[in-house]
């Protein structure tokens, strides 16, 4: 019987902890031996500090470790030593040091730092309830389920949708609702099944992005939709093109929520494990060490959305390190968020001064550990879109898409692998905008954005060129495949139909497509299938047209 995801989880942070729980027993008992040197010799003195960083270290990282009694000991007697650690870094007198340090041995300390290992011995239970492990998707293609008692409805919706790469399934009423929704990633449903609130398959509502088709546009109705977890409301299904694309912000949203990249900088290897292995769990992409020399080339390799770095590494200080990435340009925007035992909030708000943008302080759970990189991912992301992509149809730029294209260029070069570059315009696009309107007109650049993402390789490369022209980027792959990829996109988008003004028209489109490697440089490729884009315009439009190889031979 094969073992489910939490448990295999809950392995790997029993195997963490029980690392964590052999190494601090030897450190421990180094720690008393030193306490104990400082207060009868000077010249050992230094063993105070260590003994001190040891009790800050564990103060941090025993609670999320599963030892938070070991943790909160810690903390106290953290705080009894700092004062005369503080005044050794500081070149005080040391035999007032030891007086004092002896004074302190006299009382309860003593018995604290002899008793400290026994805390080894109580362990909190491992938890990973916080670990919902995600589907696991094959490719991009997501599943819908459209509940309405209209079966017309149903069906045009399936059909369209299913235009887009999704799969759609439909029931004629909530009662009908599968057992499991595991599969499903939102669902559509009819206004009039949402009349009895008191129906049990409602709850499923809120766990999945749901769009209620509903014509009633009153205050009352909206707001009692939004209390049944609605995220979104469109008047009839019949603008497959609208619905497609507010089914495509909410699973972006959602998917946004729960991905992302982290960097992790940390030199306690055990926690630092630890960090990884629950971040990894929840479906992040994690990138973790323990040497913060090495983070300017693992920035370079990795970029990515979040960095989490420990206030004191060793010899490096972490406010130091941010200052340093900020004076590259590129790393001016990198939140970067510091996890600390640091208590005092004066302490911690002039490290944020230093170059951070939040605090956390240790010992940090795993759900809040997890939800804490979500959010700031997410955040991450959509301010990094306002740069980087466009705005109306949320693919790259023209400028990063070019950029990223001479990459792929340099990147065929390198490797001897072939891609292909393609261009593409819709066709009579003005006719769109003058019979229809601007905002109809963008409703259509929406529509083949939506449609070339869904249908589209996620290693691909898209992007808004300009106006209604677009370019894509297919990396590996042969100019035979691209051209029957782009040939069928060409037919599914001109079956797609649009609305407006009570008329129905469909748009078709036209491309150009040329070998990207065939090229000495990304532009002379551009340029190659912008003329074979031109050539298809020609000869009638609505198709696709390959590159001739003589275009840069004249």
């Amino acid at each position: 019987m094969p073992v489910s995801p939490s448990i295999e989880v809950q392995k790997k942070l029993e195997i963490l902890r029980n690392r964590f729980r052999d190494k601090t027993i030897g450190e421990l008992e180094s720690l008393v031996n030193g306490v104990f040197s400082a207060s009868q010799r000077s010249e050992a003195l230094g063993e105070l500090v260590v003994a001190y960083q040891l009790l800050h270290r564990l103060a941090g990282s025993a609670g999320t470790l599963g030892f938070s009694q070991l943790g909160e000991q810690a903390r106290k007697l953290e705080l009894a030593i700092k004062p005369m650690a503080d005044q050794i870094v500081e070149g005080a007198d040391s035999e007032q040091v030891q007086q004092q340090l002896k004074q302190l041995l006299d009382g309860d300390f003593k018995d604290g730092i002899v008793n400290l290992g026994a805390f080894l011995d109580v362990a909190d239970p491992v938890s990973t309830e916080w670990h919902k492990p995600a589907k696991v998707e094959l490719g991009n293609r997501f599943v819908l389920l459209v509940v309405d008692p209209d079966k017309r409805h149903r069906d045009m919706v399936a059909q369209g949708l299913a235009l887009y790469g999704y799969e759609v399934r439909s029931l004629s009423s909530g009662e009908q609702w599968p057992a499991s929704v595991n599969d499903i990633d939102l669902v559509m449903v009819r206004d009039t099944l949402l009349q009895d609130e008191s129906a049990s398959w409602l709850s499923r509502l809120h766990k999945l992005p749901t769009i209620c088709f509903s014509g009633d546009h009153d205050f009352e109705t909206r707001y009692r939709l939004a209390r049944l977890n609605v995220d979104a409301c469109i008047d009839e299904p019949r603008d497959i093109p609208a619905l497609a694309d507010r089914v495509e912000q909410l699973l972006a949203e959602g998917l946004a929520t729960l991905t992302g990249r982290v960097m992790i900088v940390d030199d306690d290897r055990e926690l630092l494990e630890h960090y990884r292995v629950v971040l990894t769990s929840g479906g992040m992409q994690v990138r973790a060490f323990d040497d913060p020399s090495r983070l300017l080339s693992e920035l370079a390799d990795f970029r990515p959305d979040i960095l989490l770095m420990d206030v004191q590494m060793g010899r490096f200080d972490g406010p130091v390190l941010a200052r340093m990435l900020r004076f590259q340009a590129e790393w001016l925007s990198l939140p970067i968020i510091f996890f600390s035992s640091e208590a005092d909030r004066d302490l911690q708000l002039d490290v944020l001064a230093r170059g951070g943008d939040d605090f956390v302080t240790k010992p940090v759970s795993d759900e809040f550990l997890l939800r804490t990189a979500r959010i700031r991912c997410y955040r991450a992301r959509q301010l990094d879109k306002l740069v980087s992509l466009d705005s109306l149809t949320g693919l790259l730029k023209h400028a990063l898409a070019k950029t990223e294209l001479n990459r792929e260029h340099a990147r065929c070069a390198r490797s001897g692998h072939s891609s292909v570059v393609a261009m593409l315009d819709l066709d009579h696009f003005k006719q769109v905008n003058d019979s229809y309107g601007h905002g109809v007109g963008d409703m259509v650049i929406k529509a083949l954005s939506n449609l070339l993402r869904h249908r589209l390789r996620n290693t691909d490369i898209i992007g808004r060129y300009g106006g209604e022209e677009f370019l894509v980027v297919l990396p590996e792959c042969s100019l035979e495949k691209a051209v029957e990829v782009l040939e069928t996109l060409n037919k599914d988008f001109a079956r797609l139909v649009f609305n407006a003004r009570n008329e129905e028209f469909s748009v078709t489109f036209s491309a150009g497509v040329a070998t990207l490697n065939a090229y000495e440089t990304g532009e002379h490729a551009i340029d190659a299938a912008d003329r074979a884009l031109y050539e298809r315009k020609r000869a009638g439009r609505n198709g696709v047209t390959v590159a001739r190889e003589d275009y840069f031979d004249s």
